[in-house]
């Protein structure tokens, strides 16, 4: 028997294993436009993570103004501002140091008794404001004018403050010193702003008050003044010499006359008068008597004086009214009182 041959069976043919594809590399995202969000795979991924960023550039442009107004005022502040002045606050200027009790004041060549003060009180200097110097006429502006206002320097003040201090009465002291200092033998005399000597002046207050006294000086053309200014606590003596001279006061104006006419004139004036002109009997004013009465008034703007006449009867020694009459000051303008009716009537004056 032949041996059947055994059919091989085929080998199985080994598969190879499927090589693996590569993976593509991912392309990098292009650029996008600002603000725009970078294109991620996952989508739901790239949504997260877009929205945190556009929040943080929210923050960061609402917080970056706010830091460059504070950078700002910070360097305002702390650098700019005190390099300005700002509200610096100033330094009060140290306190004057006591000077010695002055025994005289110097004005010009001239000493004279200074406040009787003896070591109760303490002195002080006080600094005069320099006076403003005037300027130049309007249109006379030019280059020698610029020249000259270069060339001008302010005047310094002449003026010496002496500020009391510690006086148990500074209201008395200064009644004292005005006392000794209008003695006939010193000459000083109480005067007003215009150095106008003050008459009758009134009494100085204790509690507080000032005075100016004033003197002419050897110069001429200057004043010797003396200014007191003092509180329950202080007194204040400014020495200087001024410029100007001491006058006495107008003489007042008398109601009988101020233009040239003394009461006595305007009697004689009356006197010499035609009886007739008035509205009286006789010959002459010699059987008249006149009466001038004390005080002015004032007719159609004049200032008058009022004068009556009385008849004199020599028989039985009595006096009757004749008249009341009104002359101006000057005597240009005469007038008759109706007495009744309160009422006047202007005379015609002989040429």
């Amino acid at each position: 028997m032949k041996r059947e041959k055994k059919e091989k069976a085929p080998k199985p043919k080994k598969e190879k294993a499927p090589k693996p594809k590569k993976e593509k590399r991912a392309k990098k995202p292009k650029k996008g436009k600002k603000g725009a969000a970078p294109e991620v795979e996952n989508p739901e991924e790239g949504a997260v993570e877009t929205g945190k960023k556009s929040k943080k550039k929210k923050l960061l442009m609402i917080l970056l103004p706010v830091l460059v107004l504070a950078a700002g005022a910070a360097v305002f502040f702390f650098i700019i501002r005190p390099r300005l002045g700002g509200e610096k606050a100033e330094e009060p200027p140290p306190p004057p140091e006591p000077v010695e009790l002055p025994l005289v004041y110097t004005l010009g060549e001239t000493e004279v008794h200074a406040l009787p003060v003896w070591g109760e009180s303490t002195v002080y200097l006080e600094e005069q404001e320099v006076p403003a110097s005037e300027a130049p006429p309007a249109g006379e502006e030019g280059e020698a004018g610029e020249e000259d206002t270069a060339s001008e320097e302010p005047a310094e003040p002449t003026a010496v403050t002496y500020r009391y201090e510690g006086l148990s009465s500074p209201g008395t002291l200064a009644s004292v010193y005005t006392t000794l200092m209008t003695a006939e033998d010193v000459g000083f005399s109480q005067v007003d702003e215009e150095l106008i000597r003050i008459k009758e002046p009134e009494e100085l207050a204790v509690e507080a008050g000032s005075v100016h006294l004033a003197k002419n000086a050897p110069e001429d053309g200057k004043v010797l003044s003396i200014q007191l200014e003092w509180t329950e606590e202080i007194c204040t003596v400014t020495a200087d010499l001024v410029d100007g001279r001491v006058k006495n006061p107008p003489e007042p104006v008398s109601p009988m006359g101020p233009m040239g006419m003394t009461a006595d004139q305007m009697m004689d004036y009356m006197q010499s008068l035609n009886p007739a002109v008035l509205g009286l009997e006789g010959a002459s004013m010699e059987g008249y008597e006149l009466l001038m009465q004390d005080g002015s008034v004032l007719i159609d703007g004049n200032p008058c004086v009022r004068i009556n006449a009385y008849r004199v009867d020599n028989q039985t020694g009595t006096n009757e009214i004749g008249g009341n009459y009104f002359l101006s000051l000057d005597g240009s303008h005469l007038y008759r009182l109706d007495v009744a009716s309160n009422s006047v009537e202007e005379l015609a004056l002989p040429q």
